[in-house]
């Protein structure tokens, strides 16, 4: 019976890596930055779109 050591998974690659980490290298940890900039842009941009829409609907049935 083989037991295996506690550790955690790459968020973005998956490999194996000491627990308490969460990246395995700067390279992946960069990544994960950018997609969390990126998803955080789409949300602002989804929020503008749906107030432009309120107002646009707001003014035509005035």
């Amino acid at each position: 019976m083989t037991v295996i050591p506690p550790h955690n998974h790459c968020i973005i690659c998956g490999k194996a890596i000491p627990a308490g980490k969460k990246f395995c290298s700067e390279k992946c940890k960069q990544e994960y930055e950018r997609m969390v900039k990126r998803r955080k842009l789409y949300v602002y941009l989804m929020y503008l779109a749906l107030a432009l829409l309120l107002m646009i609907l707001f003014v035509s049935y005035r």
